[in-house]
């Protein structure tokens, strides 16, 4: 018998299918077709795990690169549950079976039994120790979704349940079936149970809008909401719901979005409220979109600055969301440089570390990249401080220094060629 010789073709094709073997071993094994998960989960009697996703998710890549692959991840969803992925914008069944699922947030991950029937959800990015304790939720009857839905359906309603019930279903974003059963549930309650602090806080936590009859109760019994929460959060409350609600609706696209948004921006106008002048001069920044999603980007800094230092000690919100939404606008050298100050002025009176992803994002926005990678730096140390992984943000300046790395190269191909570039 020949001895197999390094290098030779036949032991090359061996080790590359061990190789593979072993890679996929690591990590989850994944169908992409649901019909097929579900033939496979009635002949092995397992349950099915499934990634809802898309193309353009953040946190559903992070998923797939960093948490999906590793071995203990593989090890115990391999063996649990028959895995499946779901793109829920491919324009094709994907898209139809997010539907059927009521999924409208990604990641989705989501737990049915052979029948195909929900038993668990929850959404958004996780580490590979959260996924797998969520998993571990799924397949306890006492704790998952279903069956906190049939003690629901069962007529339980202490107070701790209660909360716990709401608190899963917004976890697995169903927010309008949350927003319904508690309606119902409200509306049962005592005129005391009704204005008292956990009543106060389920609103909260459902995210009731402003002029919806829920946010209206507060409104309208807010001296009693004083008396069982206290002055200053309803008010704080009140206040951040007609803030974020006005400034989401200022972003929409089209004419007849803008209509709307002046109307309602009319109508807080109207109740007299101590802090319309400060949520509108903030919201006031966002009219400088027009209908189309463009935006006059110095008139934006030169608003957000006014503002910031105004108001911007007040909630340091303000100062975050002012900067994300320049970070997208931006891309050239020193093009949002005032977002860069904002956050300086932030971190200097608030020296908060969950501050620093977005003073990162808008310094390498600004092409500010060795102050970025020093910032990222710092967030890396953060997450490894606190016993968190570092994936993200190591991703974060990997893409950084690859684009840094390009415009260079487009630069100096620029510079060769005799013309001026500033991609």
């Amino acid at each position: 018998m020949n001895s197999l010789k390094k290098g030779s073709p036949i032991l090359i094709a061996i080790l590359l299918l061990t190789g593979c073997c072993q890679l996929f071993a690591q990590g989850i094994r994944f169908v992409h077709n649901l019909d097929s998960a579900l033939a496979m989960a009635k002949a092995e009697h397992k349950p099915i795990f499934i990634d809802f996703y898309t193309s353009w998710c953040a946190p559903c890549k992070m998923m797939s690169k960093d948490v999906f692959p590793q071995e203990k991840v593989g090890n115990f969803f391999n063996q649990t549950f028959i895995n499946c992925k779901i793109q829920c914008d491919d324009n094709g069944i994907g898209v139809e079976v997010g539907k059927k699922y009521a999924v409208n947030a990604y990641p989705t991950t989501m737990f049915l039994n052979s029948d195909g029937e929900l038993i668990h959800s929850a959404a958004g990015g996780l580490s590979a120790d959260e996924f797998i304790d969520l998993a571990k939720i799924a397949l306890d009857p006492n704790k998952n979704l279903s069956s906190l839905i049939r003690k629901w359906e069962g007529g339980q309603r202490d107070t701790a349940f209660v909360n716990h019930y709401f608190a899963t279903l917004k976890a697995a974003w169903r927010i309008e079936l949350a927003k319904g059963q508690f309606e119902t549930y409200f509306y049962a309650l005592t005129k005391a149970e009704k204005t008292g602090k956990n009543s106060f806080e389920l609103i909260k936590l459902l995210g009731f809008p402003p002029f919806s009859p829920l946010f209206s109760f507060v409104e309208d019994n807010k001296r009693s909401f004083y008396k069982s929460v206290g002055n200053a959060v309803v008010d704080k409350y009140l206040s951040n719901t007609y803030t974020w609600y006005l400034q989401a609706m200022v972003l929409e696209n089209g004419s007849a979005a803008r209509r709307a948004y002046f109307a309602a921006k009319a109508r807080f106008k109207a109740k007299n409220y101590r802090s319309y002048d400060e949520v509108a001069m903030f919201i006031e920044i966002f009219e400088t979109f027009d209908t189309t999603g463009n935006v006059d980007i110095k008139e934006y800094q030169r608003r957000g600055t006014a503002f910031l230092d105004k108001y911007g000690a007040n909630n340091d919100s303000y100062t975050i969301a002012l900067t994300q939404l320049l970070g997208n606008c931006t891309g050239r050298d020193t093009d949002g440089s005032a977002g860069i100050k904002w956050m300086e002025t932030l971190l200097a009176r608030n020296n908060d570390p969950k501050y620093l992803n977005s003073y990162f994002y808008i310094l390498w926005r600004n092409r500010q990249f060795d102050k970025a990678m020093e910032i990222g730096r710092q967030i890396h140390d953060e997450a490894i401080r606190g016993n968190e992984s570092t994936a993200q943000i190591d991703g974060q300046m990997a893409m950084v220094a690859a684009y840094r790395e390009k415009l260079a190269k487009t630069k100096a191909a620029a510079s060769q060629n005799g013309t001026i570039s500033n991609p």
